[in-house]
């Protein structure tokens, strides 16, 4: 086995020689597949010590449990007054405690043209981690968060596994943790988690032609690895049942779009697994959870409050549907004050099976799986077409829509200054949808101006999730 390399020891600070043993096992496996990143935490002594804090906050404070935020929130909103150009123009003497409702509102428009009214003023952005996302309003935004909050997330799922009766154990240098996608690109990569005892991650595409051997190399490597925690969307959960995959993890995650109950219940016993579809966005990190006992998603983390607002941006009383809106969260980069989040739901205040009052989101109505399909018969995730298309113009919103003859639509709003190359679009999506797809981009001054939140994919062809 060769010795831990040194560029290895800076992109994880707390990579041990075991914890490199193990991920260089994983990394050389016969059938490993095709990895096209090298990609480490970045998590040294004070992030785990700020994940440590957090697991103790989560232990010891109540939840948000009421229409007002506590003076844990509007604290944490006071301290933000003099540094985010966002709260610049508050009047002398506005109280954030009384006056919340009359904080301004943001949105994901906001982070697309203001990025520099959300971030504080007085942060160092060399410890940034920049993300890029599209998800469904079709913008194509930048998110810059912090390893601190990436590895602070661990304890949202920790808390989660509880309710649900898992106890997670990870081991250093043992194989544990997995994504698994399904796209025609994605990262591939494995890396050392230095939050769960530098234990083992990698993330994976089930798709064939990210494996060497195929699909024999990727049934060799699923049943060697074993993950005891599966990260994962509705999609590729489908196909990974379709394809009888050799998986039986303790734990089950699916985010990134709704899931289905009948999907989570095939994945329940075919695994003989426990699910919990967990709601997350880039820009927020975890919001809310189903767990055992409860309708809804229950908001389980104590920096978080979710406010449900109408169109005018009034906040509505319990059980009435509202535009999901959240306060707080633990990025230094990008504290979010009134973040209209574009999906809807109605909130109310449940009692945990523990005694603990939380809010829980009913009915929530968000992000629908989408799969579009190739001339070829062959899935398209948004992922992929997100991806071709943002380096084309990026900010630029988009929206696109694959009519019941398989014919595509772009729709663009454009950006001053931005050029709109027509032609590179089509081109990218007859890469993605075959030299002979029917495709057309169309520019669209009118897409977002009444509403930032677009139905950024749209398929006639049927839901091929179920």
């Amino acid at each position: 086995m060769r010795p831990l390399p040194e560029d290895w020891r800076e992109r994880a600070p707390r990579i041990t020689e075991r914890a490199w043993s193990g991920l260089a096992r994983v990394l050389e496996h016969p059938d490993a597949p095709k990895y096209n990143r090298t990609i480490g935490d970045r998590v040294g002594d004070a992030e785990l010590q700020a994940l440590d804090a957090f697991r103790s906050d989560i232990e010891r404070s109540g939840l948000e449990a009421d229409l007002d935020p506590s003076p844990r929130i509007t604290d944490w909103v006071e301290s933000h007054r003099d540094r985010l150009f966002l709260l610049h123009d508050l009047p002398q003497g506005f109280d954030v405690a009384k006056d919340f409702t009359l904080l301004p509102t943001t949105d994901r428009d906001a982070i697309a043209r203001r990025l520099e009214e959300l971030v504080p003023r007085d942060l160092a952005l060399d410890e940034a981690i920049v993300y890029s996302t599209s998800a469904t309003t079709g913008h194509a935004v930048i998110i810059p968060s912090h390893p601190r909050a990436m590895v602070q997330n661990l304890a949202h799922i920790e808390r989660v596994a509880g309710l649900h009766g898992v106890t997670l154990a990870p081991t250093e240098g043992e194989p544990f943790a997995m994504n698994a996608s399904c796209q025609r690109q994605t990262y591939v990569f494995a890396t050392s988690m230095s939050g769960w005892q530098g234990a083992v991650f990698t993330k994976i595409n089930v798709a064939p032609h990210d494996w060497a051997g195929g699909e024999a190399s990727r049934g060799r490597f699923l049943a060697d690895f074993a993950p005891s925690f599966l990260a994962s969307d509705p999609s590729t959960l489908s196909e990974a049942l379709r394809l009888e995959l050799p998986l039986r993890p303790k734990l089950v995650v699916s985010s990134a779009v709704g899931l289905a109950e009948e999907v989570g219940a095939r994945v329940r016993d075919a695994w003989s697994t426990q699910i919990v579809d967990l709601y997350s966005m880039t820009e927020t990190g975890p919001i809310a959870a189903t767990v055992p006992g409860v309708r809804g998603h229950v908001v389980l983390l104590p920096d978080v409050f979710v406010e449900a607002l109408d169109p005018a941006g009034r906040r509505v009383p319990d059980g009435a549907r509202g535009e999901i809106t959240v306060t707080g969260g633990r990025n230094p980069f990008l504290p979010l004050i009134r973040y209209r989040t574009g999906d809807h739901g109605a909130l109310e205040t449940v009692t945990l099976s523990d005694g603990t009052r939380a809010r829980v989101i009913r009915d929530l109505e968000g992000r629908a799986p989408i799969t579009f399909r190739a001339t070829d018969g062959g899935p398209v995730g948004s992922v992929d077409i997100a991806r071709r298309i943002r380096p084309i113009a990026p900010f630029v919103q988009h929206a696109l829509h694959q009519r019941a003859d398989a014919s595509i639509e772009l729709r663009l709003r454009p950006l001053p200054g931005v050029p709109l190359p027509l032609g590179d679009f089509e081109r990218a999506l007859r890469g993605l949808f075959g030299s002979d797809a029917e495709v057309q981009v169309v520019v669209d001054p009118a897409l977002g101006v009444q509403s930032a939140k677009v139905i950024a994919w749209r398929s006639d062809l049927g839901d091929p999730v179920d």
